[in-house]
């Protein structure tokens, strides 16, 4: 549970802001009842009780993937809590409390949208607005740079297909979602429990060897299997040192970023 809290900017100011609004309320309950706040007391012991435990991200496991969707879960407490504190300061607070309700919202107009999404490593507004590995947004604009040039005109289809491998791939849709999966994740998942059994998602199989792992196995498998499921791009980290492997195939190199290295797919 705590690689994936972590993963999902479980790190960030976002907890810092959280326990900010929950003493906060506390505070304004405490002093406008005279007892202590039980609205913070409540948000506190609901947010530790069924999301922040190993037990309720075991329930989650059970019942969807974890790994993907328990982010939603911790969010909720705190992303609602955000807001329901910030309404109050405005909307009920003093003359003080609404100035700095203002200047928080202007601060995070001029910092930009990705304000709490600061975290250890990174203190100052980033150059990259999205948050994203730079691999990613060099891989999908070189994808769409070249789609755009004549290759969509040329294969008959609006939209690119790519297969990428699972770290890239989730964030290239965040950023450019016109490019389609040449991998779904329905494989990877069953790749990830059953290895390379060949029994299910057998064509997507021989892709995530290419391009996860960079294993260099039937050529010509890899080839059936990219025509098969309309893939015109493959991304690729450069250390796997594809190249020859895949000019074998009619699977040559377009673009490079600073860790992965862009195939077209011959028609």
């Amino acid at each position: 549970m705590a690689d994936v809290f972590l993963q999902y900017h479980g790190d960030s100011l976002y907890l810092a802001a959280f326990a900010a609004s929950l003493a906060f309320l506390y505070w304004r309950e405490k002093k406008k009842q005279g007892a202590a706040g039980k609205k913070a007391v409540t948000a506190l012991l609901l947010a530790v009780v069924f999301v922040f435990n190993e037990a309720a991200y075991q329930i989650v496991g059970r019942l969807t993937n974890a790994t993907t969707y328990y982010r939603f879960f911790w969010m909720l407490p705190v992303v609602f809590l955000l807001a329901y504190t910030f309404t109050e300061a405005v909307f009920e607070g003093n003359r003080i409390q609404k100035i700095f309700a203002a200047a928080a919202f202007l601060l995070c107009l001029f910092a930009g949208a990705n304000l709490f999404f600061l975290n250890r490593e990174n203190y100052n507004r980033p150059i990259n607005i999205y948050g994203l590995d730079p691999n990613v947004i060099t891989i999908a604009d070189a994808i769409m740079d070249d789609w755009d040039s004549g290759q969509g005109l040329a294969r008959g289809k609006d939209q690119p297909t790519a297969a990428f491998d699972m770290y890239l791939e989730y964030q290239v849709r965040t950023y450019e979602p016109r490019i389609l999966w040449g991998i779904s994740r329905q494989a990877y998942l069953y790749q990830a429990r059953h290895g390379y059994d060949h029994k299910k998602y057998v064509r997507q199989q021989h892709m995530i060897a290419a391009v996860h792992e960079g294993i260099q196995n039937d050529g010509k498998a890899l080839r059936r299997s990219l025509i098969k499921n309309g893939v015109d791009y493959l991304a690729i980290r450069s250390e796997f040192d594809m190249d020859s492997y895949l000019a074998a195939i009619s699977v040559i190199s377009v673009a490079q970023s600073d860790t992965y290295t862009l195939y077209r797919v011959m028609p």
